[in-house]
């Protein structure tokens, strides 16, 4: 009864999360919660520098850099579809185990795809961790490939610009 309960918990935040809204599981967490997600990436530097070993590494420590990560995941539109969840424990020490996949959605095509588990841990039905495992090489991908369409729209906005002043000038290329 326990696991079914934790499992419908984890759905409806994820689904609240999926519709852009990051309140639900934001309310579950902990003050003192973290979230681990490794990798070479704008995510897991968003509040330190990433630290590479074995150990997990928090990269996010407390309510309001969780919510950070939390509001940018839901501003990007990132869609999370679960296939699995796995809950194992007593109420005092619940793990969970979400198999899923990840995606933004495009024109036709995906614009951003990859496979996640995420790991969580659980007290009282308060979220204390949540480690992330994702193709970070993906993750690094879309980072770079933002950054690219961010500096060519930049400059393709510079230009316009430039164009308007020296035509209100008067002045020629």
């Amino acid at each position: 009864m326990y696991k079914a309960a934790i499992r419908r918990l984890v759905r409806r935040g994820i689904s609240r999360l999926n519709g852009g809204d990051p309140s639900f599981l934001l309310r579950l967490a902990t003050t003192d919660a973290e979230i681990a997600f490794p990798g070479d990436n704008s995510w897991a530097a968003m509040q330190r520098p990433v630290e590479k070993g074995r150990h997990r590494h928090a990269t996010h420590r407390g309510l309001a850099e969780c919510r950070s990560f939390a509001e940018r995941f839901a501003s990007e539109g990132i869609q999370f579809v679960i296939e699995d969840i796995l809950v194992n424990g007593p109420p005092w020490n619940t793990r969970v185990a979400v198999r899923a996949h990840d995606y933004i959605p495009g024109n036709g095509d995906d614009v951003y795809n990859n496979r996640v588990v995420a790991f969580m841990e659980i007290k009282w039905a308060r979220l204390h961790r949540w480690e992330d495992y994702e193709d970070t090489q993906r993750v690094s991908a879309w980072d770079s490939a933002r950054e690219a369409a961010s500096t060519k729209s930049s400059v393709t906005v510079e230009s316009q610009l430039s164009t308007r002043r020296d035509s209100s000038t008067g002045a020629s290329a």
